[in-house]
């Protein structure tokens, strides 16, 4: 694999390169976040947690991540639900801010500002492709 990496990558050759990203209004993600974290919670993610530190215990590495995270505090004692789900919700709000600066780096993006499931915005989408074609 290290000989692999020290080659290089070479550009796709014969293809057009179509990049669509997604930006809806930050207080609509948000919203979509926060519902999508309570979501969570009220479909067992307590109860999930539980059973995976009896199985696995408080080490494993899975349970450091968003949501699990709080899920073993609440579990611990050292939040409420309430607090395990908005210190959920903030650190899921605080990853998708991570990866809008990310993406905006990348060069040569057709933003489209909306969310993909929006009928409107998949239009503007093949409208992009089509374009290109």
């Amino acid at each position: 694999m290290t000989e692999l990496w020290k080659e290089g990558r070479e550009p796709l050759h014969g293809f057009r390169i179509l990049r669509l990203g997604l930006s809806p209004e930050r207080e609509a993600l948000y919203a979509r976040i926060n519902q999508r974290a309570a979501k969570m919670f009220d479909q067992g993610l307590i109860a999930e947690t539980e059973k995976l530190l009896a199985k696995y215990g408080a080490q494993a590495r899975p349970l450091a991540s968003l949501g699990y995270k709080q899920a073993v505090q609440f579990l611990r004692g050292e939040l409420d639900r309430e607090s395990a789900l908005s210190a959920a919700q903030q650190a899921h709000r605080n990853y998708a801010k991570r990866q809008i600066t990310w993406f905006r780096r990348e060069p040569d993006v057709h933003w489209l500002a909306g969310f993909g499931d929006d009928p409107a915005i998949q239009a503007q989408g093949i409208a992009a492709v089509e374009r290109e074609i």
